[in-house]
């Protein structure tokens, strides 16, 4: 049985300053509206700052401008990005209206996961319980 992973979440106002603080730290991201529900999952195994480098982190903040949207990262080991961003996604898959990917089939392995800090509004995303801990 896996233990739980837990995602510490900030919020930030803007991607670059979220950036700053995640420049070189493998993290996850959430993209989310004015309300902070989300409308996107990405990773960044090496950090925002390779993600998101230069000029693309203001194209964002840009593209963002006026709309109050929010974003949300937690801290992750990078070995586990492209795992936690397939459970995310798949439990966010009703929701999540810029991820393509992801949505038709669960991950072949499923994790529980515990979001902490200030995590984004994850009420439309699915709870999985590993069967182990139903009981």
């Amino acid at each position: 049985m896996q233990e739980p992973l837990t995602l510490k979440w900030q919020k930030f106002q803007k991607l670059t300053e979220a950036r700053l603080k995640f420049a070189k730290t493998p993290c996850m991201y959430i993209q989310a509206d004015q309300n902070g529900h989300p409308i996107r999952v990405g990773m960044a195994s090496k950090g925002l700052g390779v993600r998101y480098r230069g000029g693309t982190g203001y194209a964002i903040d840009a593209a963002m401008h006026g709309s109050n949207n929010l974003v949300f990262v937690a801290a992750v080991q990078e070995e586990l990005c492209n795992a936690i961003e397939n459970e995310l996604i798949w439990q966010g898959r009703h929701c999540l209206s810029y991820n393509n990917q992801g949505k038709i089939s669960p991950p072949l392995h499923r994790i529980v996961l515990i979001h902490t800090g200030v995590p984004p509004k994850l009420d439309n995303f699915e709870a999985f319980v590993s069967p182990a801990r139903e009981n």
